[in-house]
């Protein structure tokens, strides 16, 4: 009796193991490659969902390159960023900002930041302006990334299938904007192990408790 109670315990310990770890496992959004112009500031290029994802569900991407929002003469003096909206040379701009600074053009939106969203759920800021995307470097990276962020952390809430998304940078005109930003999804995402469906386990274990049952009796008849 013993043993039947251990095997049974140790079968529903791994199968409630087994369906925790499948449940967070997220599923991701994949982004089309897109370039996003600096001109795209009240409209920009766009894709569709394909598929309901929850909050929890995750997106991934890259996005290379800088945009100028104020492209004057000379050559150097308009207001270049990365997609964080961080600065990657001096500027006259804003009362003469320095490499690595931004300056905010909203709550939680910089100028020349990358922007993601639609008219219902606003456009976010994908990018933060912290030390790893380059805040208060003298050479700040023109290559970010995100990987497995939330998509709650970005619209505060999943997406369904069939909402359309559009990329825009972040600006109050587009008169004398230039330059792009590259964004694709990474080409190697995290791998996650596959966790063997609950009826798979239970099969398992279910063989498993046979062949000790066997055991003992081969072991009892030929005592």
């Amino acid at each position: 009796m013993g043993n039947k109670v251990s095997i049974a315990t140790a079968g529903l310990a791994l199968m409630t193991t087994a369906l925790s770890t499948s449940s967070a496992n997220a599923a991701s959004l994949t982004i089309p490659t897109t370039t996003v112009n600096g001109t795209d500031v009240f409209s920009g290029p766009s894709f569709t969902v394909n598929n309901d994802f929850l909050g929890t569900d995750t997106i991934s991407l890259n996005v290379s390159g800088t945009v100028n929002l104020t492209n004057t003469v000379p050559t150097g003096s308009g207001y270049i960023t990365n997609a964080a909206g961080i600065l990657t040379q001096p500027t006259a701009s804003f009362g003469s900002q320095p490499t690595g600074a931004f300056v905010v053009r909203a709550p939680g939106i910089n100028w020349g930041a990358l922007l993601l969203g639609n008219s219902t759920l606003g456009f976010r800021q994908l990018f933060t302006a912290n030390t790893a995307n380059g805040l208060g470097s003298s050479t700040p990276s023109t290559n970010l990334s995100l990987t497995n962020v939330t998509l709650a952390s970005i619209f505060g809430t999943g997406l369904t299938n069939g909402t359309v998304l559009e990329f825009r940078i972040s600006d109050s005109d587009n008169f004398n904007n230039s330059g792009a930003f590259t964004v694709s999804s990474p080409t190697t995402l995290p791998t996650t192990t596959a966790v063997p469906e609950p009826f798979t386990i239970i099969g398992t274990l279910i063989g498993g408790a046979a062949a000790v049952r066997m055991r003992k009796k081969l072991k009892s008849d030929t005592i």
